[in-house]
């Protein structure tokens, strides 16, 4: 009966992880059509009006979705504080993307986000102090010679710019980590509608300061541009919906290797939309940059990563 047991819990957590996987994989596609339709918009919508129209959609769709399961539990959560970090992570995280799509192509922008393990190892060496063997450091030289092949120095890929994708991989390093924390102990539905409620309230006040400037360039906004808008907000609502279902699932250190699909959907959507192109020395870096990614998320394992370390001493 014991080993009958053993085969049937063995069964169903390979089952799990496999939907989770599925889940993950097809996240990856909606955060790509996300910025793919944030690349087609352009400068045509302010910054800030995006990004709140953004996360006011995601509020109202998932607020109306929870109250139709429990209205008492809208704002229940064990860890205010940790839900406020997650919000904070991902607003910047957004901002970096939506303003990296405006400079750079599609696939340019998702490879450099990609970085987000590598910077997370620099991050325990660097910040934390901690012992990074040579197995991960050589990951960190794979992935820098990756990010060189795909911006090639003194090429037309290479300006300023490149730190907001750069910066977008940051903060989503740790975001990952917060939310398969959150995940473990928060429902899903709560927990993306608080991040949207904080961002949005972030939002508002900024719109607020800066309404001389948004307000007028919003009274020129085609209704073309608002659909795409409307499009950009349901993609990415769904995809951080997936994302947490997905965690649900199956280990952070399981589905981060698969995250790296969305360099191939990122490809896709920059050729079918756009008719870009990868060239063969970024390919060839958009190829490095994941490898070098999934080895060091393999190299993890199950060890904290250092963001789960912080995420404790918030908790």
């Amino acid at each position: 009966m014991a080993t009958l047991d053993g085969r049937t819990r063995f069964r169903i957590d390979t089952d799990t992880t496999g939907a989770g996987i599925a889940i993950m994989i097809v996240t990856t596609a909606a955060f790509s059509a996300s910025d793919s339709t944030v690349k087609a918009i352009g400068a045509a919508v302010p910054l800030l009006a995006l990004l709140w129209v953004r996360y006011l959609f995601q509020m109202i769709v998932l607020g109306v979705w929870q109250v139709r399961r429990d209205a008492f539990s809208l704002f229940r959560t064990g860890n205010v504080r940790l839900q406020i970090v997650r919000a904070l992570l991902l607003l910047t995280n957004s901002a970096c993307t939506f303003a990296g799509l405006r400079h750079l192509p599609l696939p340019v922008t998702t490879s450099l986000a990609m970085l987000a393990p590598l910077i997370s190892t620099l991050l325990a060496a660097l910040v934390l102090k901690d012992h990074v063997p040579r197995s991960k450091w050589a990951m960190v030289a794979l992935g820098f010679i990756g990010m060189l092949l795909v911006v090639r120095p003194g090429g037309s890929q290479f300006t300023w710019t490149v730190v907001y994708p750069i910066g977008a991989a940051t903060t989503f390093a740790c975001f990952q980590v917060v939310s398969s924390h959150l995940s473990r102990k928060e429902d899903p539905i709560t927990t993306n509608f608080l991040t949207a409620f904080v961002a949005t309230i972030v939002l508002c006040v900024l719109v607020w300061m800066d309404q001389a400037e948004t307000l007028p360039a919003l009274a020129q906004v085609k209704f073309t541009s608002w659909l795409l808008v409307a499009v950009m907000a349901t993609m990415a609502t769904l995809g951080q919906a997936l994302m947490l279902q997905a965690l649900k699932r199956a280990p952070l250190s399981v589905l981060m290797p698969f995250s790296y699909g969305q360099l191939a959907f990122a490809a896709l959507f920059s050729w079918l939309l756009f008719g870009q192109v990868p060239d063969t020395w970024m390919a060839i870096g958009m190829g490095v940059i994941a490898a070098s990614g999934i080895g060091t998320v393999l190299m993890h394992g199950r060890k904290l990563t250092p963001a789960e370390t912080i995420v404790q001493s918030i908790d």
